[in-house]
């Protein structure tokens, strides 16, 4: 084909003439195909190192000294820096919606004494108050199923409830924790805390890879795997139209995040998430600002905290009505 041969040709000269001042010497395969079927490649000779763009990046990768251990030590460094500065927008936070808010209930800072009883409590007690006596619960991080079964107990039956966890600890390192922390049981064994042996049971198997049943709750289903996975499936038939509470006890910025934007993003309506690992600013914290930044949130407020931030709950959409409740109530 004439015309392929000549766009060829003026591929190559082109190339030549803008790209060897950079490259050096420039070379061309496939181009000399005349069958037509294959188009011509510009290529560069081997590369000991990638071109990088912009005086900046030239002059940092020039230092050798910094490439290896330098590169981790910088990173850590970088770390610091922005746990300092989230610790500082914490603050904020604080000021803003903690004591400037004479609504916001503060409860005490955990204790093996009373755990984290009270601020679950405040959640109860506020969708009791909204008239909420359906609709769906989320949990993400769900682990041994504690959180899960106190909740189950104390709401009612017509709600519907939904735990997410891989049941593998941590997928990655979060604050001084090494990968694989908090793993627990390996299964979701509070929910058959009424029936002792059956819990044994659970556990029992879970230490041996046997996977565990269905739980004893009709209204609670357990979605296993990394969220990436687990909530893609969940929403496989649309996004719920009645939630009422996300809980958030996955700890990691890379877990909390994303659930975030795909699960809370569209949302329009009013709901509640409970963080359990607020105070952890480069993780729940930070995906939290994140979020709110990149959808523009602005109406949401602070119900609850306990009084280190650790556990925090948000009502979000607050002058949006709860779906399918009845706005008198």
């Amino acid at each position: 084909m004439p015309e392929l041969a000549a766009l060829s040709k003026r591929l190559r000269t082109v190339a030549c003439q803008y790209l060897a001042p950079i490259a050096g010497p420039y070379v061309m395969l496939e181009s000399e195909v005349s069958d037509g079927t294959t188009l011509p490649v510009a290529t560069l000779g081997p590369l000991a190192r990638p071109q990088h763009v912009g005086r900046a990046r030239r002059t940092i990768v020039g230092a050798e000294t910094l490439l290896g251990p330098g590169a981790g030590a910088i990173e850590k460094a970088g770390i610091l820096l922005q746990k300092i500065a989230n610790t500082l927008r914490f603050e904020e936070f604080w000021r803003d919606k903690v004591r400037d808010d004479p609504r916001v209930i503060v409860t005490p800072t955990f204790d093996k004494t009373i755990g984290k009883v009270p601020i679950w409590n405040a959640a109860i007690n506020h969708l009791r108050r909204s008239g909420v006596d359906a609709g769906t619960v989320l949990e993400f991080g769900t682990n041994n199923g504690g959180w899960l079964k106190y909740f189950v107990d104390r709401l009612p039956s017509s709600m519907s409830f939904v735990g997410f966890d891989c049941f593998e600890g941590l997928p990655e390192a979060w604050d001084d924790l090494p990968a694989g922390s908090i793993k627990g049981y390996g299964a979701p064994v509070e929910l058959w805390a009424d029936d002792p042996a059956a819990r044994r049971r659970i556990a029992e198997d879970a230490e041996q890879g046997i996977a565990f049943p269905p739980p004893p709750q009709k209204n609670v289903r357990i979605e296993s795997g990394l969220f990436a996975e687990s909530l893609s499936r969940y929403l496989q038939d649309g996004w719920p139209a009645d939630l009422r509470l996300v809980h958030f006890d996955a700890d990691l910025y890379i877990s909390t995040r994303p659930v975030l934007d795909t699960l809370c993003g569209p949302l329009n309506y009013r709901y509640l998430i409970l963080f359990d690992e607020f105070y952890s600013v480069n993780h729940e914290f930070r995906a939290w600002r994140e979020f709110c930044s990149l959808y523009a949130l602005k109406d949401w407020r602070v119900l609850a905290t306990s009084a280190d931030g650790s556990q925090v709950l948000i009502e979000v959409n607050t002058a949006a009505p709860w779906p399918g409740v009845n706005a008198s109530e």
